[in-house]
């Protein structure tokens, strides 16, 4: 009997424009009051600024028929809703842009939440805890900071929720509002992976209250002592550790000193330790403590797709967190779409370029929406001989 032929279609701009809209649509339905710009020019100015990495009045600038930036920001600020209310809808969008084989099966995942900081050089908007401060970077102490909670299932990596954080709250209240995002998709989790940052007392506590497992890194502070005793040895091996704090107390939890060999023509040679907390029974083979090492290699994927984020990210010198908070969903949101595109495209031809990147489908993107407002032309204020 013939087997089945795969049928191979060609991708074209609009579909994709199409898709992202029906997804985002319905719930960034924003009232625009005393004004003609319609939904449609908001949502795609917003989605070109994301695609081109600009700034709102860059991409009015930069389409015909977009209105311009101050009078778009004018009619967008005050119909955007509450932090809480917009939060929401962003993670219903994420919700939708899941495959459903995810939701149909009894299978457990593997969740990694992490803490991303936006540089803000400004006042606060409204209340002094939208900004958090924290170790300087791009020139300032000053943060817009959001908590996101990705998926990792068969090497790729869905974003499920993105949180806003304020000042004031600590790792573990952070932690225990993505846990409970994630209760109400009905996902179960067979493994939490956090990076150096949430390692902290309270965190531990509150995943062993929980019942989960749980890899996190342990980072060594200072020239000696503390973890740094643990980096000892030429071979890997299992251990406990006690964690101190003042707030919280003393702690111990099980920790797995990884050792790995680096080949001579890598940049960094030799033998390098990882020390990891880890909440499974204590490995007592020297292959289990290196499959610590494998399992949250799972977890390094996220910072790529930080960069993918800030691949389609828009700029904005806007102290109103709302609007921040809305660029920054919007890029999670076409980074799960090119990831959903990605499960179904093919290399066919089987040529290099044929192959879909996030910068291709930004271009997709980008040819539609300047196709339908058009281009702004440039002029020049006489003769220009390289041009003639």
């Amino acid at each position: 009997m013939p087997k089945p032929t795969r049928i191979i279609r060609p991708i074209h701009a609009p579909q994709v424009m199409d898709a992202l809209m029906r997804t985002i649509r319905p719930y960034l339905s924003f009232e625009l009051q005393n004004t003609r710009i319609d939904l449609e020019t908001v949502l795609a100015v917003l989605t070109y600024a994301s695609v081109n990495r600009l700034t709102l009045e860059a991409s009015c600038a930069r389409l015909e028929q977009a209105p311009s930036g101050n009078r778009l920001r004018e009619v967008l600020l005050p119909a955007l809703p509450s932090l809480s209310v917009l939060q929401r809808r962003l993670n219903t969008i994420l919700r939708r842009q899941l495959p459903a084989m995810l939701f149909k099966g009894r299978r457990d995942y593997e969740i990694a939440i992490d803490l991303t900081d936006i540089p803000y050089h400004g006042q606060a908007w409204a209340e002094p805890d939208e900004i958090r401060r924290g170790p300087a970077k791009s020139g300032t102490t000053h943060f817009h900071s959001y908590l996101t909670v990705s998926l990792v299932h068969t090497r790729r990596r869905y974003v499920l929720a993105v949180l806003f954080i304020r000042q004031h709250e600590r790792m573990a209240d952070m932690v225990k509002r993505a846990l409970k995002l994630v209760k109400r998709l009905h996902i179960r989790i067979r493994r939490v992976l956090l990076d150096a940052g949430f390692c902290a007392v309270e965190v531990f506590r509150a995943l062993d209250r929980r019942g989960l497992k749980y890899i996190v890194p342990l980072k060594p502070r200072g020239k000696s002592g503390g973890v740094r005793k643990l980096l000892v040895g030429r071979r890997s091996y299992a251990t406990t550790y006690t964690l101190n704090s003042e707030q919280d107390g003393a702690y111990t939890v099980q920790a797995v000193v990884v050792v790995r060999y680096s080949l001579p023509n890598f940049r960094r040679r030799g033998v390098r330790r990882f020390v990891f907390a880890v909440s499974d029974a204590t490995p007592t083979t020297l292959a289990a403590c290196r499959a610590i090492f494998e399992l949250y290699r799972h977890r390094f994927g996220i910072e790529s797709s930080y960069r993918e984020m800030h691949q389609v990210r828009a700029r904005t010198t806007s102290r109103h967190p709302g609007l921040r908070l809305l660029l920054i969903g919007l890029a999670l949101i076409l980074v799960n779409l090119y990831i959903l595109l990605r499960t179904h495209m093919s290399p066919y031809p089987l040529r290099a370029r044929a192959w879909l990147s996030l910068r291709r489908l930004a271009g997709l993107i980008d040819h539609v929406i300047e196709s339908v407002f058009g281009v702004a032309q440039i002029y020049a204020r006489g003769p220009v001989p390289l041009l003639s």
